[in-house]
């Protein structure tokens, strides 16, 4: 089974974020499994660190057509499972549209995940921005009645990224922050951004007094290979109603040229 985990962060930015990854998947993911990470384009925030760029609505809107350009590729290339590693779940219902092959995202499997570990989860996020966003997305999955609201710590992007190696100081403050939600009745936790989860689950830490956090990377792969066993016995993504209605070849290909996007190997 291969699977293409494609990431929102820069290959470039964080090289460590990915050898760390790669090396946790092979831990993770059953024997005879691939796992390929796939990074953004180099560049595509300028200066700015990606949590920064991805809670405006049309920047997204323009990014997410990297995760079609590469969604198609994988599919074109054999995969077997498309996943999209952020919380956010971006460009989750395009995706869905366009492949036969399962796709699975880390937001959507997270919380699905939490809501068999708990009653309640919630989701603890850095960045200004997020708590909305995610509160969003957890009503557009029909969720809201199990989640408590989205909750911001006190952290940057430079902060998550020192502690992939140096966790100490971020679990302490995110150790503190879960136990004011868990006071207000969190039953399992959600790292807010796989940037995050990584720095959680690096430094060893799957619980705190007795609530479990949800590691993305986790989360994310074993809903991947799932949904690979789901395909092998039939049973595929719906292609009834709006959401999951696939567009004819000939439609995607002339969209694709008009608005200058790349060839996709195999011609799809």
């Amino acid at each position: 089974m291969r699977i293409w985990y494609q990431s929102l962060v820069e290959g470039g930015r964080v090289p460590s974020y990915f050898e760390g990854l790669a090396e946790r998947a092979r831990l993770i993911a059953r024997p005879g499994v691939e796992v390929t990470f796939a990074s953004m384009p180099e560049g595509v925030y300028g200066t700015h660190a990606p949590a920064e760029v991805v809670i405006y609505p049309y920047m997204m809107s323009l990014h997410i057509q990297f995760i079609l350009d590469n969604a198609l590729r994988a599919q074109a290339e054999g995969y077997d499972v498309f996943a999209v590693g952020s919380v956010q779940d971006p460009g989750l219902t395009e995706v869905r549209s366009l492949l036969d092959i399962p796709v699975v995202s880390y937001g959507e499997a997270a919380m699905h995940f939490a809501c068999t570990l708990g009653s309640k989860f919630v989701v603890l996020a850095f960045q200004a921005g997020f708590d909305q966003m995610m509160d969003l997305r957890i009503r557009q999955l029909g969720l809201a009645e199990r989640a408590l609201p989205t909750v911001l710590m006190d952290a940057t992007f430079k902060d998550v990224g020192n502690a992939q190696n140096h966790p100490d100081a971020l679990v302490d403050r995110f150790i503190a922050t879960a136990r004011e939600s868990i006071a207000r009745g969190a039953e399992a936790i959600i790292p807010g951004q796989l940037y995050l989860s990584e720095a959680i689950a690096r430094a060893g830490v799957t619980r705190i007094d007795e609530v479990p956090i949800i590691d993305g990377l986790v989360s994310t792969l074993k809903m991947a290979e799932a949904m690979a066993d789901f395909k092998r016995f039939g049973i595929s993504v719906t292609r009834r109603g709006y959401t999951h209605a696939r567009p004819p070849r000939e439609m995607v290909e002339q969209a694709r040229r008009l608005h200058g996007r790349p060839e996709i190997p195999g011609g799809k």
